[in-house]
């Protein structure tokens, strides 16, 4: 499968759309399914971002705004090389782009093939003090590793599920 279906799937989980919610929930406890199901109830905006420069995804709603760069595999890490297909210095541009906003880049990293919630989230580390509810959630995505030679890493089990995430961001404990 290519990368956009993958975008197309956290778009659709996003904003709410019930038949995808009720695809990815299909084989979990009732929890999960409760806690995705809470999107349908306070679903984002969110749209796909043309270009292969920019980021894939950029989801908001009146207390959350998120740019979102979707990466899929079937490897439990990416590493940001030339060698790997994915792009270091656009990771850099994105970043530094939404610093000048006041935002942060968020990395959902879909594991292909997983067992259990195969979406994980993650950001760049930044010395900037975020400001609200951008603060807490940049508090709660961990921050992707580095290499000796600089280049960033997902390491896919290190990230925050889909469901811890939208339980912090709909406020279920």
């Amino acid at each position: 499968m290519n990368g956009s279906i993958y975008e197309r799937e956290l778009l659709n989980i996003l904003s709410g759309d019930e038949r995808s919610i009720e695809m990815i929930s299909r084989s979990r406890d009732p929890y999960y399914k409760y806690v995705l199901s809470s999107l349908i109830e306070r679903p984002f905006y969110v749209t796909r971002a043309a270009g292969s420069l920019g980021a894939d995804l950029v989801a908001i709603r009146d207390d959350y705004s998120m740019v979102i760069e979707v990466k899929s595999s079937e490897r439990d890490k990416l590493i940001f090389s030339e060698n790997s297909g994915t792009k270091q210095e656009q990771a850099l541009r994105l970043h530094n782009k939404c610093l000048k906003s006041g935002l942060f880049i968020t990395y959902a990293y879909r594991l292909k093939k997983a067992s259990g919630d195969p979406w994980h989230f993650f950001t760049i580390k930044s010395d900037v003090e975020y400001k609200g509810n951008l603060s807490g959630l940049y508090n709660i995505l961990p921050k992707q590793e580095v290499t000796k030679n600089g280049n960033f890493i997902l390491q896919w089990s290190s990230g925050l599920p889909l469901l811890k995430l939208v339980s912090y961001l709909n406020n279920i404990i």
